[in-house]
């Protein structure tokens, strides 16, 4: 094994401790506790309508300016909150959440282990600008080679259209490649599909996958590489 392919939200950077933190600000700066909401409220569901709607763009049903501009729409109008707040908590969401610092645990551990013995990419569905930022705001920049995006490939875990554009753009092969990623569809099923090994990213210990490998922490990879 060469070439270790990441995913990066949920499996290296904390989209969960980012996405909240982000929303707790939104919360206060826009006074949404007069309306009668809590911020636990806020937070669930914006999860429901952040997960349906990444869910339509991995199948490709709608793309990123749909995400953009109608997730705090739904979001809002579903909690009877003023629909003129969406654009405002929108751009603040999208400006202010991928510049958060935080990665899940020991992931600098083992990329500080893995660097120098195999080369290391990453693979996301997320959004070139934003992938960005989170690399440059946390500092694991440095560590890859090269970061494929939905949109530089034109495709989307899990199609096997990303997963050979990626492998052409790294110069690696089947062979030599995993795959290590937290979505048992997108990242798993989708890598296998295509051919190449996979590790299974699953802290809560309690998802169904048929990777190669599971993990819950990331200082189970010193182990198995």
């Amino acid at each position: 094994m060469k070439h270790i392919f990441f995913d990066l939200d949920h499996t290296l950077w904390d989209y969960d401790r980012s996405a909240q933190e982000t929303l707790s600000e939104i919360f206060i700066q826009l006074e949404l506790s007069k309306s009668g909401l809590t911020k636990k409220k806020l937070f669930n569901k914006f999860y429901e309508v952040n997960d349906k709607l990444w869910g339509k763009y991995n199948d490709g049903l709608i793309d990123r300016e749909y995400i953009k501009n109608e997730r705090f729409n739904e979001i809002f109008s579903s909690i009877g909150i003023d629909a003129q707040h969406s654009k405002d908590a929108s751009a603040y969401f999208m400006k202010n959440c991928s510049s958060k610092s935080y990665l899940m645990p020991d992931a600098l551990t083992a990329l500080n282990y893995l660097t120098g013995k195999y080369e290391l990419h990453i693979i996301t569905n997320g959004f070139l600008d934003a992938q960005n930022r989170k690399l440059s705001s946390s500092g694991i920049a440095k560590y890859f080679n090269i970061m494929v995006t939905s949109e530089c490939a034109d495709s989307r875990k899990p199609s096997p259209e990303i997963f050979e554009y990626s492998l052409s753009k790294a110069g690696s092969s089947k062979t030599n490649s995993v795959m290590i990623g937290d979505n048992p569809r997108t990242d798993i099923h989708g890598a296998q599909e295509f051919g190449i090994k996979t590790v299974f990213y699953d802290p809560s210990g309690r998802k169904k996958s048929l990777a190669d490998y599971t993990i819950q922490s990331h200082m189970e990879l010193l182990k198995i590489f």
